[in-house]
């Protein structure tokens, strides 16, 4: 199965920008069905959002829910 690179970047509270990225590794259970991987990236973004680990446009300032999310993308790394 393969692995699928995700950008999403959003706003916050306050008009804070944020961006996460990251890579969905395939394993034996992981589903390659698009709303499961819609669920995981947004799922792995709001952990880095909520652990400090976003980049933020404005460092420095506090990044406080409600989160907005104006860019998705993911992406099949070849295999």
């Amino acid at each position: 199965m393969p692995d699928y690179h995700f950008i999403i970047s959003g706003t916050a509270a306050d008009g804070q920008t944020w961006k996460t990225s990251g890579v969905l590794q395939s394993t034996g259970h992981m589903a390659t069905r698009w709303p499961e991987l819609v669920d995981d990236a947004l799922g792995e973004s709001f952990r880095a959002l909520t652990d400090g680990k976003a980049v933020y446009g404005k460092p420095g300032v506090g990044c406080k829910g409600p989160y907005s999310v104006n860019e998705l993308h993911i992406e099949k790394i070849a295999e």
